[in-house]
Order: structure tokens, then C-alpha cells, then sequence
């Protein structure tokens, strides 16, 4: 049936005026198998033979008109509006399934889609669509955004398939549209509650930041931070500037608040994507450490930026160490004397860890227990006097902290005045005022000493604390193990240097060609060149008494020697004399490398025997010529 033919809507069966109707109808048709087949209720339209019109029957109508509601009811089910375009994509048709007619529908038609107001389509989005047109193809569920008159969001969704004539030209698009604006917000609050329950989850504070710095929203984890923690920017609740904030911060807190600031104004306008900075705040256990990280956000609304603070303290305090036990190990590097280092040590020690004062204590074997030996303090009357106090101290092994640590080997803690049993009040150091002590052990191989520290500061020591008081008592235990192996032998080699002085006048040393490569003192040949010449090689050297072939073979056979004498000739014609000795040196594989010795200036006592020897000469000479040999007499002059 074509729905373009005008259709008669008569009244309903079983009135008069459906009975008259239907006499009508009758009339019209002469045949009469065609009048019995209305009757029967066969025949559904006939044609009018004066005006061609098609007349339904009345039964036939009310079907038509039932089906029709319920087509109507369906399609008010599928979609929203059905709607028509013209060859050039205009509206030409927009209405509600249902009768019902939006805002949106006022001044669309003789309007392109791409010529409405929508908000969430780009220019390369509308070619797509225009391309798809182009090629008339159908397309579904096409979403865009526009603004309503009251000001709110609505989505809607459109669907098409193009229109041909009876010669197959394109006329134009009908398609349906539907409202999906309670659909997309659903799935937009959805995601939200998920997020906003994840960064609930979460134990970094996070908060979100406007254009102006202000907070749109924080996380639970913010807002305990808040109240366990006071710094720059801690406590700002949603609603407050936490810029503002970070601009008035003063004293300590300046310099961090004003570099945050000027982090989170970069990544708001865009200067950079991400601003990182670590700094200090104060908790109920003391200095905690964060890492404030601004992360910049585009697209949701009207926040700009993300602030998380990430606790580093463990971190942060794990450097730390690490940067003291590195101090620790410059400061004995530079200390030429165990007085130096100890002091160094205790006292970068007290600086980075916040205590007063610190006392180092070491084991006297000969009088078995530890007595004090070196300490520093922060400038204070009461810490100096302590310290001065702390001088005639003395703590048996098991007696007081000290003693305990130096029995057990192991560092002990005193917190909050904490009083353990068997600790001694003096080792405490009370009369400071000082809230705790740490006290832990120095050590070579074995516990050789004590470090003590007093402090209002001392808190409860983690892991990473007690590694650190372990290197830095075994660095400096070594050093000073090292320092007195040093200092014994330095005095060893000052009572050799003493004695050596005392029995000979030089000492020498040759290679395994006895060469002379190093003499040092007063030698026989005073600041004349004769490094690399052997003994027998020296200048004006005269032997006396055997020669040097006995000299040599005694060097060939690596024999120790004593008092091998030798003399120097003068351009006056007198001789000096000189005696060396010298034993082989072997290295540590036993590989023989020449000589070392000491050398002795006998010239007196060469000259005295041979002048006595020249006297007693003389005299057997005087004797065998009978002349007697006696002093002579002197005579009184008399007038």
C-alpha cells in the first residue's frame, strides 16, 4: 500500500455510522462474489471508481491504526528523534519518536551536523564524517557534546543510512538519534568513584591543585599527613590556596616554600611537565623527610596539577649515613696523630647526628678497664664542664654503659630517659640535661675501645643506624690498631736511629753489584757524589792491612763483616781512616739485593796507634844504640 494514497478513516465497528459505512461500500461494488467477500471479511480496501481513492475497511483500519501505535511505541524504545537530510546533508526533517521536541531540534533545519553547536569534535573528526557521507555508506552510534540551554552537558548519538529515489539517485540520509547524557555520565562517575576510592588506597598524601593554586581535592592519606606533620605546606585543606601558603612560609621554612612555588607555577603554565624537590618536615617522631613531586594535568576540568609527598626519611637518612661514614673515613684519612682522628671523628659524628657531645673511652690492659682519652662538645659551660669531669673516668668491663658495651661487644641506646638496669647515671651524663645516650663499641678484631654520645636528640636506632655505628667503629678501631702498630714502630726506629748514631758515624746501602744507593750521615767522603760507585771504586782510597780481594770474596759469599778498614789519602800527604761493616739484605722471596751497613770515622784512634807504634820504634832504636831514653831535666836559673 503506497502511503502516499489519502486514506479514509471511518468510525469504528458496530456503530451506525460504521454500519451506514459499510452500506456504502456496498453500493460501490456490483459484483456479487466481490460483496460476498466483504461480507466475509476477505476484502481489506477497495478503490473508489469515481476518484481513485483507496477506501479501507473498517476493520482493516483499526489493525492498521493498532500496529501503528505499537510501530510508534517500539521505535520511542529504540531512539529519541528520527530525522532526514537532503543531498547536501542538510536537515530537512528532525522529530521526536514520541511527539516530543528538545532544544536541540529548534534552528537545525537547512543546517549541516558539522554546522551545529558541539564542543568535542575536532576539524579532522568532521572530515571523517564528511568522507563517510561522500562514500554513503551507513554509520552508527556517531557521539558528540553540546551545551544545552540550561547549561548543561548532553550527548547524543546518531546513526544513518543514505536514501535512493526510484532510479537509484542518492536524495539523502534519515537516520534516528539518541540522548546517551545519562549513559555518559554514569560511565564518567563510575571511573571517578574507582579513582577516588584508589587514591583513598593509597598511603602517598595526593592532592589536586586548581589554576590558582588552589586544592580541589586531597586523598585520605593528605589529610592525615596534615595532622601529623608540620612544614611548608602541610595542613592545606581542600578549598585553600596552597600556593599562597608556600609563598608566606618564613625563617627555616623560606627557601623551601618559595622554590615549591615557583616549581608548581612552572608545571600549571606549562613550562615544564614535572617539578621534584625534596625537603624536611617535622613529625611526632622527629625529622621526616618527603619528596614533593607537582605533576601537570590538562583536559579535566579545572584542575591543573597533581602534588604528591612521598615519605623518604628511610631513604633519606640511609644517604646520610652513608655521607658520614664516607666523612668518617676522609676525617682519618687527614689525621696524622690518634688525637686528631679521635676528635674528627666524634665530632662529625655529633654534627650530622645532632648530639652535644661525645667521649671516647679505650682499654688499659695494664690496669684493666677503659679510661677516658679524647672527646668533643658543642660550645656550652654545662658540656665543657662535663667533659672536663669526664677526664679521671674509669669503667670496668660490665660496669655503667661503657662497660657493658665493651663486655658485650654490642651498641647500646638510651631514649627518653630511659634508666636500663645496672647503668651508670655518670655514664648518662645527667647533669647536661640530656634526654639519651648512644653508646657502641670500637673495634679491631676485637673491642679495643668505647664511643659514648649524649643527646636531646637520640632516637630509637633502625637497621641502617646500626650499620653505621658498626663501619664507623671498625674504621676507626683499624686506625688507630694501625696508628699504634705506627707509633711502635717509629719509636723502634728512633732507639735504632739513637743507637746507630751512637755506634757509627754513617749508614750505607748498595745493590746487588754493591753499588752505594743511598749514605746517610757523616760520611768519609762528606757531600762528594759517590752514589753508584762501590767501595773500592771511591776516590783516594788506599787500603791498609789485607786488600780488597779478601773484601770481595767475603761479598761473593754473602758473609756478614766487621770493622773492614780502609784509608783516604789527602793532597797534603795525611790519611784519614775508616772502618764499615755491612750484612747482605734479602727481599721477600729471598732474592738477595745487595748490601747495608754502617760506617765509623777512626781517624783519631788510627793516628794515636800509629804514633804510639812510631814511639816505641824510636825508643828500641834509642836502646839498641845505647843512648838512654828519659825526660828532660830542668834547670833553676840563679843569679
Amino acid at each position: 500500500m503506497d502511503p502516499a494514497v489519502p486514506l479514509m478513516n471511518p468510525a469504528p465497528f458496530g456503530t451506525d455510522v460504521d454500519r451506514g459505512f459499510k452500506k456504502a461500500i456496498l453500493r460501490l461494488v456490483k459484483g456479487g462474489p466481490e460483496r460476498l467477500a466483504i461480507e466475509a471479511g476477505q476484502i481489506d480496501a477497495i478503490i473508489d471508481p469515481e476518484s481513485g481513492k483507496v477506501i479501507l475497511l473498517p476493520a482493516t483500519q483499526r489493525v492498521l491504526i493498532e500496529r501503528k501505535a505499537g510501530f510508534r511505541s517500539l521505535i520511542g524504545l529504540a531512539f529519541d528523534w528520527y530525522w532526514e537530510l537532503d543531498d547536501q546533508y542538510r536537515f530537512v526533517s528532525y522529530r521526536g519518536a514520541t511527539g516530543d521536541v528538545d532544544d536541540f531540534s529548534e534552528g537545525i533545519i537547512g543546517k549541516a551536523l558539522w554546522e551545529l553547536s558541539t564542543d568535542n569534535m575536532s576539524e579532522a573528526d568532521w572530515r571523517t564524517h564528511r568522507q563517510q557521507l561522500e562514500w554513503r555508506v551507513i554509520f552508527r552510534d556517531f557521539e558528540f557534546r553540546r551545551v544545552d540551554r540550561a547549561g548543561g552537558e548532553q550527548y547524543l548519538s546518531i546513526s544513518g543510512e543514505p536514501i535512493f529515489d526510484d532510479r537509484n539517485q542518492f536524495k539523502g540520509y534519515r537516520g534516528i538519534t539518541r540522548d546517551i547524557t545519562e549513559r555518559r555520565q554514569a560511565a564518567a562517575q563510575e571511573p571517578h568513584r574507582f579513582d577516588r576510592a584508589a587514591l583513598d588506597a593509597l598511603e602517598t598524601p595526593i592532592a589536586v591543585l586548581g589554576e590558582s593554586g588552589v586544592v580541589l581535592s586531597a586523598n585520605k592519606a593528605w589529610n592525615r599527613f596534615a595532622a601529623t606533620h608540620s612544614g611548608v605546606g602541610v595542613g592545606v585543606a581542600a578549598g585553600y590556596n596552597y600556593l599562597a601558603v608556600c609563598d608566606e612560609a618564613c625563617g627555616t621554612e623560606q627557601v623551601d616554600g618559595r622554590t615549591i612555588a615557583a616549581g608548581i607555577r612552572q608545571v600549571i603554565g606549562g613550562e615544564r611537565a614535572i617539578f621534584r624537590y625534596d625537603y624536611a618536615c617535622n613529625s611526632l617522631r622527629g625529622r621526616s623527610w618527603f619528596a614533593l613531586t607537582v605533576t601537570g594535568i590538562a583536559g579535566n576540568g579545572n584542575a591543573c596539577a597533581v602534588v604528591s609527598c612521598e615519605d623518604i626519611t628511610e631513604r633519606k637518612n640511609g644517604e646520610l649515613l652513608l655521607e658520614l661514614e664516607f666523612t668518617v673515613a676522609r676525617c682519618l684519612a687527614d689525621a696524622g696523630t690518634a688525637t686528631a682522628a679521635l676528635k674528627s671523628v666524634i665530632r662529625v659524628v655529633c654534627e650530622t647526628q645532632g648530639w652535644n657531645c661525645g667521649r671516647y673511652f679505650c682499654m688499659d690492659q695494664s690496669a684493666g678497664a677503659l679510661r677516658f682519652i679524647e672527646s668533643w662538645g658543642v660550645p656550652s659551660a654545662i658540656i665543657e664542664q662535663f667533659l672536663e669531669n669526664s677526664r679521671g673516668m674509669a669503667f670496668r668491663p660490665g660496669a655503667g654503659l661503657a662497660g657493658r658495651v665493651y663486655q658485650t661487644g654490642q651498641p647500646l641506646w638510651i631514649v627518653d630517659n630511659a634508666r636500663g638496669a645496672g647503668v651508670s647515671l655518670t655514664a648518662l651524663a645527667p647533669e647536661t640535661g640530656e634526654d639519651g645516650a648512644c653508646v657502641f663499641p670500637v673495634t679491631a678484631d676485637k673491642v679495643i675501645g668505647v664511643l659514648a654520645f649524649s643527646g636531646s636528640k637520640v632516637r630509637e636506632p633502625d637497621h641502617r643506624m646500626l650499620q653505621a655505628v658498626q663501619s664507623i667503629g671498625n674504621q676507626l678501631g683499624r686506625f688507630l690498631q694501625r696508628q699504634q702498630t705506627a707509633d711502635v714502630l717509629r719509636r723502634s726506629e728512633m732507639r735504632f736511629r739513637v743507637l746507630t748514631n751512637l755506634t757509627s758515624d754513617w749508614y750505607w746501602e748498595q745493590d746487588r753489584d754493591f753499588r752505594l744507593t743511598q749514605v746517610v750521615g757523616c760520611s768519609a767522603f762528606g757531600t762528594t757524589d759517590i752514589l753508584g760507585l762501590t767501595h773500592w771504586d771511591l776516590p783516594h782510597v788506599v787500603l791498609v792491612d789485607a786488600g780488597w780481594a779478601e773484601h770481595k770474596a767475603q761479598l761473593a759469599a754473602r758473609w756478614s763483616f766487621c770493622d773492614f778498614e780502609f784509608a783516604t789519602a789527602y793532597p797534603d800527604g795525611e790519611h784519614a781512616y775508616y772502618s764499615i761493616s755491612g750484612e747482605p739484605v734479602y727481599d721477600e722471596a729471598g732474592t738477595f739485593t745487595g748490601y747495608c751497613g754502617t760506617g765509623v770515622d777512626i781517624t783519631k784512634r788510627k793516628r794515636a796507634e800509629i804514633a804510639l807504634r812510631e814511639s816505641e820504634a824510636r825508643m828500641r832504636a834509642a836502646m839498641a844504640s845505647g843512648h838512654p831514653v828519659g825526660r828532660g831535666r830542668s834547670r833553676r836559673k840563679t843569679s
